[in-house]
């Protein structure tokens, strides 16, 4: 037994066709272009965030939830007196001592106002302008949950 299959084959069109996506336009010409047609423009910043995976472990996290109030360590007040006790015996104000480490001033002024999380890097960029030895805080041990 023969199994044809030609029956009524004469419809399908057996020619190869390519299909070619529209190239959108990018950029501040094609703004300009579509504005000038009379379209309205809306622009849209893509999240790059959206798919990376988060590093945080669970345990530290569920931590920070269980603990009532979580605040991050800040400069001790002895640092920060001693930070401008430094300064000022230098005659230097905040701008002159950033200028110094390759800081901003803001950075200056955070560790003077106790505001700043302390960076052993900037630190030890401070004591070298400064040319004294700031008080260090000793770390704490954390415990492994």
């Amino acid at each position: 037994e023969q199994i044809l299959f030609k029956k009524n084959m004469d419809h399908q069109n057996w020619d190869y066709t390519t299909v070619n996506k529209k190239i959108t336009q990018k950029g501040e010409k094609a703004v300009q272009q579509a504005q000038s047609m009379g379209y309205q423009v809306e622009q849209v910043k893509k999240a790059d965030h959206v798919n990376q995976k988060s590093n945080l472990d669970g345990r530290y996290v569920a931590k920070v939830l269980n603990e009532e109030e979580y605040k991050a360590e800040t400069v001790s007040h002895d640092l920060r007196i001693a930070i401008q006790q430094g300064r000022q015996a230098k005659g230097w104000n905040q701008e002159q001592l950033a200028l110094q480490i390759q800081e901003k001033k803001s950075v200056i002024s955070d560790y003077e106002s106790g505001k700043a999380i302390p960076n052993p890097g900037v630190i030890n960029k401070l004591e070298r302008a400064l040319g004294v030895k700031l008080p260090r805080e000793k770390r704490k041990k954390q415990r492994r949950i």
